[in-house]
């Protein structure tokens, strides 16, 4: 009987280690197979978009002819061959003025609070294209602005080019952000051609920023927006205070830009090739995502095969060590010490889940050995604390020192970073494009 009780021990250790050796060796071919079928989905639908490729050489066909078709168009309106398509001012600006007419001498005004900002600013029924609320803009170039707009309804796509003015930016605004806000309260230009500007002047801050629809940015690039703005003649203008002919010099040179007899077809052409390169994108980058995934679910599977093959050598040599135990020893005692020596017993007791690697199985060796001893405690990142003490994933000694060392998160002060953001934040969006920004 006392020769049974030892026995039972042993083999209960010796049954819990190939136990655990079963369910990691499970787990592994579980995860085999999901990667398998995972490279095989991949597979199909790298194949499928292969197969699928008259489907992207139509697309692009397609593509090639609207740009060719553009192109012809846009030779045809600068030779004189055809006019350019026109609206109505009424159309264009229905949403905003009852009729089209002269520029009209009452005003009529309401205001408009912009979002997130705590301003509001003046805008005019009747001239909806000035909004002047420094009060710096004279009588004529008020007129000059609601006459360039009028061309712009007549000649282009909805394009809209306004300009307002403020006494000075709002707490915690720049010209910016600023701009960016108002230009999307007012929604400048055409909703679909993204085709207005903004032109803002706050006085007191001595700022202005020119804001450019997206659809307009191929006309009006962001260097070419900074060489107006911030033309030396320009600038000279307001720093004498002669406001109105500084304003009236910008809206000139950007009216020139905007009122191009091809600005419709170079918008739509412009549009056709960002559509183009997008399908261009997917294309490739669809292949390469199919790629990219079947190399990656491969690696991993090598990957899980060498660490089951290294895990089955550790199992093999534990085997021998089982069978030859009880010839090896006549007490139980020593026989079940022998089991917890083993490689095998030590990634047990190291809690290893899958042998993902070969290296993975090694650590998870030299984690149990550390574990294994008396007072060991199991910490993260496959480190061990024993005593004060810490080691780490490859048994090097971190510190002696663990509860007065960096190591101890007990010992880390909380407050040290701070609770606010002293790197500021993001800014409000770029819905109206591109631009630039300067002052006086």
């Amino acid at each position: 009987m006392n020769k049974q009780r030892p026995a039972s021990s042993t083999i209960q250790t010796d049954q819990k280690i190939r136990d655990f050796y079963q369910i990691v060796v499970k787990r592994n071919r579980i995860l085999r197979m999901i990667l398998f079928v995972i490279v095989l989905l991949f597979g199909v639908g790298l194949v499928g978009s292969i197969l699928d490729d008259h489907t992207f050489v139509e697309k692009k066909l397609h593509y090639d002819t609207q740009l060719q078709e553009l192109q012809i168009q846009r030779e045809d309106i600068l030779s004189g061959k055809i006019q350019p398509s026109q609206k109505s001012f009424d159309e264009v600006l229905k949403d905003n003025m009852d009729q089209l007419g002269d520029y009209p001498s009452q005003a009529d005004n309401y205001q408009v609070a912009i979002k997130d900002s705590n301003s509001k600013i003046t805008i005019n029924k009747n001239n909806i294209f000035v909004s002047d609320n420094a009060k710096i803009i004279n009588a004529a170039t008020k007129k000059k602005i609601y006459n360039l707009n009028k061309q712009l309804a007549a000649s282009t796509d909805g394009a809209q080019l306004e300009v307002v003015t403020v006494n000075a930016l709002p707490s915690g605004e720049d010209i910016e952000s600023y701009a960016n806000k108002i230009f999307n309260q007012l929604g400048i230009g055409d909703k679909t051609q993204n085709n207005g500007v903004l032109y803002l002047i706050a006085l007191e801050d001595r700022k202005f920023r020119l804001e450019v629809g997206y659809g307009l940015e191929g006309l009006i690039p962001d260097a070419t927006a900074e060489d107006i703005i911030n033309n030396d003649d320009v600038v000279d203008l307001f720093k004498d205070e002669n406001y109105s002919k500084a304003i009236s010099q910008v809206v000139e040179e950007v009216f020139s830009l905007m009122n191009t007899k091809t600005a419709l077809v170079d918008s739509q052409i412009a549009q056709v090739t960002a559509q183009k390169r997008n399908l261009n994108l997917f294309y490739w980058g669809l292949r390469v995502f199919f790629v990219g995934m079947m190399l990656i679910a491969i690696i991993v599977i090598i990957s899980l095969s060498r660490g089951r093959r290294y895990l089955k050598e550790i199992y093999q040599k534990y085997q021998v060590t089982s069978k030859q135990l009880p010839q090896m020893f006549t007490d139980e005692k020593s026989a079940n010490t022998t089991l917890k020596q083993t490689e095998l017993y030590y990634v047990m007791l190291s809690g290893l889940f899958l042998a993902a690697t070969v290296n993975g199985v090694k650590k998870a060796i030299i984690q149990g050995r550390l574990l294994k001893q008396p007072n060991a405690k199991k910490m993260g990142m496959g480190r061990v604390l024993i005593g004060d003490t810490l080691y780490g994933g490859y048994g090097q000694v971190l510190t002696y020192s663990y509860l007065s060392s960096n190591y101890n998160s007990a010992n880390h002060n909380s407050s040290s970073g701070g609770s606010g953001g002293s790197w500021g934040s993001f800014g409000g969006g770029s819905s109206g494009g591109g631009g630039a920004s300067g002052g006086w």
